[in-house]
Order: structure tokens, then C-alpha cells, then sequence
């Protein structure tokens, strides 16, 4: 089985001795066809082994050797060959596989000589051109220019087949750069009468023509070595982005419209470029030339100008808008391409029209034909496709408002009314009957509502409705052309200056339509037609306080569509707040009507806190917070048309009542205390008005009704939570003054009284807060009686005797501390166990 030498056992490792059926060690069977086997596998890994030891050295070397050949040429680490011979990767090594990486790589470097060289040459020639020409005659220019532009855009040929393209390339640019050197001589020279021409003309004319020439060089100009075709890859690039500039050169020296033809004219002949040659450069070049033209364009449409110049600018915009639209069907920059087109495309329609009408009603084409544009690329999509007609109607639809939004000035100015600070005159409530027309009431202001501005309100509005009826999410565009709608409607009588009766009541009408629509226009609408009610109720009131008729019919009206709302809105919010407009309504008529029959303005707040009061036993019976937060609004701003002290004492002492009548809800106990607030500041306000100045009379009353609480709460409380701040509010303040005014005999009777009567009651009802509070109360009024005798008593003995007691007295708390310590613990285990 093994005639190579003794072999180890497969298992133990034993060596073996002669012929053996199994390990003399370990037992294992050496014969059969599976031990066998086993000896071949271990002969086989033991050769595999012994190659593996050799390759490991053989690396090493072959490693050895290439790091010293890097450390003698770091510069140069790839140009080792033939090395590793029958290795997976002969020839030159590209990079060194270690060390210090490279700031430039070698194709950089390489392009960086390049171009340098190149632009040293350019320089020369157009030094020679320029400079030296004069030296040589005609033939010899000739020669010369010829001879070497020949020469230049030769020698990419030579170098392509040698495999040097980017030398090539700058070879090639050189020579084109000596294309428009030659153009520039033959020019200077007056070759054939090239001199007449004018200078902007011809240059316009050379770069086109040296381009196009440019181009085909670069087009059919390759070498093919082997099965490889090497052709010049920028010339045709070049070519493209430097013919930008031929027609912008033609137009530079005439008339601005000349320049937008010439861009988009060089946007169009860069598309039909890409779409033949599938270029990106002229695509790139397209972009940027068209939305040039394009928005130079644009921006033209505001010159005044005669119909026949604004007619052809519109014939350009319409070609830029036509080419954008051709490449955005293509699929490539869809998105800015038909946004760009479609507002390209308003430009144009609005530009002559606008010019065709009175300056007055200039600022109506363009939001009016952007708006039409809009509805044109929503009607159009399955022709134009989906994507392009809704990417070119939010264009247009947002450009149209952009341009639309200078309508906003004059519309807020009639929105805000009379009130306005801005007016010249100034207006108060009620201040007389109204014969003027509704603009007229504004008196004179420059910035004045118009029709004009009405119209392209009106504009906004049919095409926000329009958006409606088209897309998708229905309910945002539904409600932005209603609230413009009633905009609209509400400003049109101020464009119109109908009389002042007529614009009020086109305002409650738009009101109670807004609120129908709050309750009948869906639950997902109920929201915002809620919002635009209170809007509604907010423009009223700017107008309507004008007038005394228009308060008190406009404040009803409204209170009845605000209450139509709550009592029909589905969604709680909104009847909450409905219900709350409509109780703040009503606060207000009533205080229109009390004003309107004569009676004096001094009693309005009683007005609004009998209100709140009915809003109080309305929240009650309907449940609504809504009425009661308008409730509690209209008797804060009742307090604000208080006139003397003793009318505030007298609301608070209502709303104090109302408080506590609120707070015989279940839901609302808390309100009791709130009452109670307002009943202590009502007595404490009438107190002050009659100059009352004993303070026990604001105290007294606030600790009866604090410890009569307390009392209350006396099961299930502390003493100090019963009764602690009732005290303090009846004791600490008339101490205070005892010890302010130290002659008032009577405050220290009645307070020593008082307080000697708390702490009998606290120790027969063991409660911690009257004994501790009474004692310490009655203590200070005691040191405060005996304070004088002391004080005479220290000064009439000798001075020594004062002394003498305090030594007496140390020793005998010194000698007796133990026991006094004990009655110190005793005392606070009794404090501790009063409740």
C-alpha cells in the first residue's frame, strides 16, 4: 500500500514499521479500498504542500525585486516588463502598487502640456498676424497663412494613427483657431472686397461659416488602425458652442428684438443639430440659448412700443414656445422646458393686446391670456401629452398669479373700509348718514380700486373654478375660487362706487351664502366655508360700523347665519365656534340697539354682562363651549368700558354671580372658585372707592369665606389645607398693622382675642394649623404689649442685673438640659399628633 518510506497513521500520527493491518496506537484499519484512498489523499495534500512552500518563496523574491526597482525610479514604477514571466498580467505596470499617491495623474499632466503649448501657438500666430504682417507681401501672407493652417489640420491625421489623440486634438483646435486668423487677414487685407463689409457682419458670417467647416472636419477627418477607428471627439463640440455666437453677433448692433430672434433662431438650429447628430453638446447649447431668448424676450413685452414691433416679438416668443414644446414631447428636460413654453406663450398673446388698450387696463391682458394658456394646456393633454399640459398649466397658472398679484393692493385697501389709516379722512362709529358711494366713502386715496383690477380678480377666479372642475384634489381649488369669488363680490360695488346701502347688503348676502354652503357643502368643506363666514363677519364689521341702520340690521343678520351654522354644522368644531360668533353677535346688537335708543353709553357694560349671563344659562342648557368662551370674552371686554370704581365694583359683583352660578354644573365646580375672585375684588373695589382704610375690612371677609370652605373640607383635608390660608388672611395682616402702628390699643385686644380664641378652638379640636397659627399669633401680640414695660424695667435697674438673669438662666437650662430636652420632644409629639 506504501512503497515510498514508513508513513505516519492517518489518525494518530504514529510512525509505522513494516506492513501493518491496522495502527499498533490507535486501532485504525490500514487496508481495504477506504484506507487506500485515504493514503492517496494524504500523499496528494503533502505534495501540494511542498508547491505551496515553493510559490510562497518564489513571491518573495519576485516581491524583493520589484521594490527595489521603485526605489531606484519612483517616477517611473510602470515601466517594469517581462518580470513574471508566464504570469497572469505581463507588460507595463500602469501605477506603483504602494507609496505616495500622485497629485496629478498622467493624463493630466499630459492635457495640461497640451493645452498650454496650444495656446502658446495661438498666441504666436495671432502675434504674427497681427503684428509681423506688413513685413511679407501678399503672396508670402498668402503662403504662410495657407501653408500652416494646411499644415495644422494635417497633422491630427499623423498623430491619430500613432495613437496620440490628445495631441491630435490640440492639434486640431490650433488649427481651427488659424481658421479664424486666416478670416481675420483676409478681411484686413481686402481679399476679393472683403473690407466694405461691415465689421459686425462679417464676423457674424465668419464664425458661421469657419463653425460649419470646423464641424465637417471634425465630422469625417478619422483613422482606422487595426479594427479601431480614431476620430477627434472635441471638434465637433467646439464647433457647435463657438457658432453660438455668430447670429447674437449679427444682432448685437440693432434693435433688442433682433437679439431675442437671433437666440431663439440659435436655440432652433441647436435642436435640429442634436436631433441629427445626437450631439449633447447642442443640446446642452439649446438650453442655454433658449431660455436666454426666451427670457429676454419676456422681458421686452413690458417696452411701449408700436403694434407692428410688439406683433413680431410675439411671432418670436410663439417659435420659442413652439420649439420648447417640440423638444419637451422628446422627453429630455420636459418639466422646465414646458413651464418655460407655456409662460413664453402668454407673453406673446398678452403683448399686443395689452399695447391695443387704454394704459388703464394694462395690467388685465397678461394675467387674462396666462390664465387661457392655463385652460388651453388642460384641454389639450391627450394631444400634447399628460405630462406636458399639466407641467405648462401650473406653469402658466402660477405665473398668472405672480403677475396677477399687483391687484392685491387696491383690494385690500377696499377690504379694510373707511377704518383704514391710510385715508384722508378720518371716520368714527356712526358718524352720520351715508350718501356717498362706496369707493367715495374712502375718500381720496391714490391707490383706488378700479374695474381693471375687478376684471383680473375675476380672472383669478374663473381659473382657480376651472382648476376645479379639471384636477384631481377638487376641494382646495373649489374653495380658493369661492373665497376669491366672494372677494370679488364684495369689492365690486367699491369698483363701481354703488351707493354705500348696496355694498353692505351684497356683503350679508355673500355672508348668508358662504354660510349655506358651511352647511350644505359637505363635511370635508364645513372648515373652510366656516373660515370664510368669520372673514366675512370681520369685512361687515369694517364697513358696516359706518353707518347706525347698517350696524344694527348687518350685526343681526349675522348673529342668525352665525346660529343657522351652529345648529346645522356637522363637525363640533365648527358649531363651537359658529355658536360662539353668533353669542358675540348678539352681545354686540344688543349694545347697538341700548346705543341706538339713546341711552347713555356709561351702562354698556351692564349690556354685556346681562348678555354673558344669557350666554352662561344658554352654554347650560345646549352644552356648547362655544357660547360659553363668547360668554366669557364679552365680560372681559365689558370691563373695559368701566367708567369709576364703583361701577367696576358693581360688574365684578355680577360676574362674580354668574361665576358661581356656573359653577352649579358638575362640569364646571371649579368656576366657583374663579366667582369667588370676583366677589373679593368687587368688595375689596367698593372698599377702596369709599376710602376705607382698616384692613380688616378686605381681610375679614376673604378669611370667613376661606375658612368657611375650609370647614367644608374639614373631613377629608389637613388642618393646614382647611384652614391654614383663611388664617393667615385673617391674622398676618392685622399683625402686621399691630406692629406699624404700635399705639392702636384696640387691634391688639381684639386681635390677642381673636387669636387666643383660634388657639382654644385648634387644642379642643386638636387641629394642628388653628394652635400653631393662634399661639404664635397671640405670642407676638403679648411681646408686642409687653415690649414697653420691659424695656422701662431694663432701664431703671443697674446694668449689671440684666446680665446677672441671663447667667442665671444659662445655668439652670445647663443644669436641668436633660430634662428640658424631654419636654421639648414632648411638646413636638403633641404638635405632631394635632391634625
Amino acid at each position: 500500500m506504501n512503497s515510498g518510506g514508513p508513513l505516519p497513521c492517518p489518525d494518530c500520527g504514529q510512525q509505522l514499521t513494516g506492513s501493518n493491518a491496522a495502527c499498533p496506537v490507535c486501532g485504525l484499519p490500514l487496508v481495504g479500498p477506504a484506507a487506500t484512498e485515504l493514503w492517496q489523499l494524504d500523499l496528494a495534500l503533502a505534495d501540494l504542500r511542498a508547491r505551496e512552500g515553493h510559490l510562497l518563496g518564489r513571491r518573495e523574491v519576485l516581491l524583493t525585486t520589484l521594490r527595489a526597482i521603485r526605489d531606484r525610479v519612483p517616477a517611473m514604477a510602470g515601466a517594469v516588463q517581462g518580470q513574471v514571466s508566464g504570469g497572469p498580467n505581463q507588460g507595463s505596470i500602469s501605477a506603483p502598487v504602494s507609496g505616495r499617491p500622485t497629485d496629478m495623474s498622467g493624463k493630466a499632466v499630459q492635457n495640461l502640456l497640451l493645452g498650454l503649448g496650444g495656446l502658446l501657438l495661438v498666441v504666436a500666430a495671432v502675434v504674427f498676424t497681427v503684428v509681423s504682417w506688413g513685413y511679407l507681401g501678399i503672396g508670402g501672407r498668402a503662403a504662410v497663412l495657407l501653408g500652416f493652417t494646411a499644415l495644422t489640420l494635417a497633422t491630427p491625421l499623423f498623430l491619430l494613427r500613432r495613437g496620440l489623440s490628445a495631441t491630435a486634438e490640440t492639434m486640431a483646435l490650433l488649427g481651427f483657431a488659424l481658421m479664424l486668423l486666416d478670416g481675420y487677414a483676409a478681411w484686413q487685407v481686402g481679399l476679393a472686397g472683403l473690407d466694405r463689409i461691415q465689421p459686425l457682419t462679417y464676423t457674424g458670417v465668419l464664425i458661421a461659416v469657419m463653425c460649419a467647416l470646423f464641424a465637417l472636419y471634425g465630422l469625417f477627418v478619422h483613422v482606422v488602425v487595426g479594427e479601431r477607428i480614431h476620430t477627434l471627439k472635441l471638434a465637433v463640440p467646439v464647433a457647435i458652442g463657438f457658432g453660438q455666437l455668430a447670429l447674437p453677433v449679427l444682432s448685437i448692433d440693432r434693435d433688442p428684438l433682433w437679439i431675442t430672434t437671433a437666440l431663439v433662431s440659435t436655440a432652433g438650429i441647436d435642436l435640429l443639430l442634436w436631433h441629427r447628430l445626437k450631439r449633447g453638446t447642442a443640446l446642452v447649447w439649446f438650453w442655454i440659448t433658449w431660455t436666454i431668448g426666451s427670457a429676454v424676450g419676456v422681458l421686452l413685452t413690458i417696452r411701449d412700443v408700436d403694434l407692428q414691433g410688439a406683433f413680431a416679438l410675439s411671432g418670436v416668443l410663439v417659435a420659442a414656445a413652439a420649439i420648447a414644446l417640440v423638444q419637451a414631447s422628446r422627453g429630455r428636460w420636459t418639466i422646465p422646458l414646458a413651464g418655460g413654453a407655456a409662460i413664453t406663450l402668454a407673453a406673446a398673446l398678452a403683448y399686443p393686446i395689452r399695447l391695443s388698450v387704454d394704459a388703464s387696463w394694462w395690467p388685465v391682458p397678461t394675467p387674462v391670456a396666462t390664465f387661457a394658456v392655463a385652460g388651453i394646456a388642460l384641454l389639450v393633454r391627450p394631444t400634447i401629452g399628460r405630462e406636458i399640459g399639466r407641467i405648462a398649466a401650473v406653469a402658466a397658472g402660477g405665473f398668472g398669479l405672480l403677475v396677477a398679484s399687483p391687484v392685491l393692493v387696491p383690494v385690500t385697501v377696499a377690504l379694510i373700509g373707511p377704518f383704514s389709516p391710510d385715508h384722508d379722512v378720518s371716520r368714527t362709529p356712526w358718524d352720520g348718514p351715508r350718501t356717498l358711494g362706496a369707493r367715495d366713502e374712502l375718500g381720496v386715496n391714490p391707490i383706488t380700486l378700479t374695474v381693471p383690477a375687478v376684471v383680473v380678480l375675476a380672472a383669478v377666479a374663473i381659473a382657480l373654478a376651472v382648476c376645479a372642475l379639471m384636477v384631481r384634489r377638487k376641494n382646495a381649488a373649489i374653495m380658493s375660487a369661492v373665497a376669491v369669488t366672494a372677494v370679488l363680490l364684495v369689492v365690486l360695488p367699491v369698483a363701481l362706487n354703488l351707493p354705500f346701502g348696496v355694498l353692505v347688503a351684497v356683503q350679508l348676502l355673500v355672508t348668508a351664502v358662504l354660510g349655506a354652503g358651511a352647511v350644505f357643502g359637505g363635511r370635508s368643506r364645513e372648515p373652510a366655508f366656516a373660515v370664510l363666514v368669520l372673514g366675512m363677519v370681520a369685512e361687515v364689521a369694517a364697513w358696516a360700523l359706518v353707518s347706525e341702520t347698517a350696524t344694527l340690521v348687518a350685526a343681526a343678520v349675522l348673529a342668525v347665519v352665525a346660529a343657522g351654522v351652529a345648529w346645522r354644522a356637522s363637525l363640533p368644531a365648527v358649531r363651537a365656534g359658529a355658536a360662539g360668533v353668533a353669542t358675540a353677535l348678539a352681545g354686540g346688537e344688543a349694545v347697538a340697539v341700548w346705543l341706538a335708543t339713546g341711552q347713555s353709553a356709561q351702562y354698556v357694560t351692564f349690556i354685556l354682562i346681562a348678555v354673558a349671563a344669557l350666554a352662561a344659562v344658554a352654554a347650560w342648557r345646549l352644552r356648547d363651549i362655544g357660547v360659553e368662551i363668547a360668554g366669557y370674552a364679552l365680560t372681559l371686554i365689558a370691563f373695559g368700558y368701566v367708567v369709576d370704581p364703583r361701577m367696576l365694583s358693581v360688574a365684578l359683583a355680577l360676574a362674580g354671580v354668574i361665576a358661581v352660578g356656573t359653577a352649579l354644573r358638575p362640569d364646571r365646580r371649579k368656576a366657583g372658585y374663579v366667582g369667588t375672585v370676583f366677589l373679593l375684588l368687587s368688595s375689596w373695589t367698593r372698599l377702596f372707592a369709599e376710602n376705607v382704610e382698616v384692613v380688616e375690612a378686605y381681610t375679614v371677609p376673604v378669611a370667613v369665606v376661606l375658612i368657611a370652605f375650609g370647614w367644608w373640607r374639614a373631613q377629608t383635608a389637613s388642618s393646614w389645607i382647611a384652614y391654614g390660608s383663611g388664617l393667615t388672611f385673617a391674622l398676618l395682616p392685622s399683625l402686621w398693622d399691630l406692629y406699624a402702628e404700635p399705639n392702636n390699643w384696640i387691634r391688639a385686644l381684639a386681635l390677642g382675642v381673636v387669636s387666643l380664641l383660634v388657639l382654644l378652638a385648634g387644642a379642643r379640636w386638636r387641629l394642628q394649623a388653628p394652635a400653631l397659627l393662634g399661639g404664635l399669633t397671640l405670642a407676638m401680640v403679648a411681646v408686642h404689649e409687653l415690649a414697653p414695660w420691659v424695656s422701662d424695667l431694663v432701664l431703671s435697674v443697674p446694668r449689671w442685673v440684666p446680665v446677672a438673669v441671663g447667667g442665671l438662666l444659662l445655668l439652670l437650662v445647663g443644669a436641668t438640659y436633660e430634662a428640658r430636652m424631654r419636654d421639648v420632644r414632648r411638646f413636638g409629639s403633641l404638635i405632631k399628633g394635632l391634625r
